[in-house]
């Protein structure tokens, strides 16, 4: 904001345009049990097999949304979501205080034009494998580092962030980190539906030339890095 002078009129302020594209597709799949398999299974298939779609439905939104980490799209500026440009991606290291510090203050630092944004870290997104190193890091009274454990300089990082951990990031490197600002409060990975149904879609119909039943399931969805500045990667070590 600009300072007023006594007396002096307000100005008014301009708004940049800023886009990201994102693009909305269908999922979906097809399932069917023949009329023998229902009976042998007392029916149970009508409700277990639902249900199994159903969470199918909602592990590929997870899956659009943890490829965004993984694959590093291209922005709109033509360079990676995380990239030396964008002062999100941080030197290899280990998950240590020292280490969360240094995203956390790489975050802080971001600026839209001369404002410095002061992001805060709430989320460190770690594999599977670094989820116990993470919890540490986020927990313990002292600092966390590499080397010796008897240290009695306190922890800076402690209760400042929350863990999230998923086995989708192992697959693609069980050493490398993230980090994310409050998604309300700042742009990072948006998830958009076909009229805001998040909800997947189930049909079922009867055999005709085959005696049984078939499912389908649909969901209409598009994941999108909305922006690079409250996300930030360490490679790992």
């Amino acid at each position: 904001l600009r300072k007023v002078a006594e007396g002096a009129e307000y100005k008014y302020a301009t708004v940049g345009e800023r886009g990201a594209q994102v693009v909305l597709a269908t999922y979906g799949e097809l399932f069917s049990i023949t009329r023998q398999a229902i009976i042998n299974d007392d029916l149970d298939a009508f409700t277990r097999i639902p249900r199994m779609m159903g969470r199918a439905a909602t592990r590929t939104i997870g899956d659009l949304v943890y490829a965004i980490l993984t694959a590093n799209p291209n922005m709109q500026d033509g360079n990676p979501l995380f990239h030396a440009s964008h002062g999100n991606l941080l030197p290899g290291s280990a998950i240590t205080t020292a280490s969360v510090d240094a995203m956390s203050a790489a975050m802080a630092l971001q600026k839209q034009g001369a404002s410095t944004l002061n992001i805060g870290l709430q989320y460190l997104i770690v594999p599977r494998a670094l989820r116990g190193t993470a919890n540490v890091v986020r927990a313990s009274e002292f600092e966390v580092g590499t080397g010796s454990k008897n240290n009695t300089v306190p922890n800076s990082v402690r209760d400042t962030f929350e863990v999230i951990s998923d086995a989708r990031l192992d697959a693609a490197s069980a050493t490398a980190w993230y980090g994310a600002g409050n998604p309300h409060v700042h742009d990072t990975i948006e998830v958009n539906y076909l009229d805001g149904n998040q909800q997947p879609y189930l049909e079922q119909r009867q055999g005709w030339s085959v005696d049984g039943t078939e499912f389908k399931v649909r969901i209409d969805a598009g994941v999108s890095a909305i922006d690079s500045k409250a996300l930030a990667k360490n490679p790992g070590a």
